[in-house]
């Protein structure tokens, strides 16, 4: 029976003292993730600028067909235009 109070006595302890043990659990968690997140933070700033550069190279040939498509369109109409007359 002394064992099984010594128990109930450790879990009586975690009961009272959760929001301590989440605390010092989470401070634990951030320091770790503080030195994790400075390589990460450089690596994710990297991939963002290269998305940018990827953005504006595609935007410019999009720029690019979007004129041809126009002069396309342009060309199509004096045809029609010619083959109606």
């Amino acid at each position: 029976m002394v064992g099984s109070n010594g128990a109930i006595s450790f879990i009586d302890f975690l009961r009272d003292s959760w929001f301590l043990i989440a605390f010092i659990g989470g401070l634990i968690y951030w320091v770790a993730r503080q030195d994790f997140s400075v390589s990460e933070l450089e690596r994710v700033n990297a991939r963002v600028s290269s998305l940018e550069n990827r953005t504006t190279i595609l935007e410019t040939g999009i720029g690019q067909i979007q004129i041809k498509i126009d002069d396309i369109k342009e060309d199509l109409n004096l045809i029609k235009g010619a083959v109606i007359k």
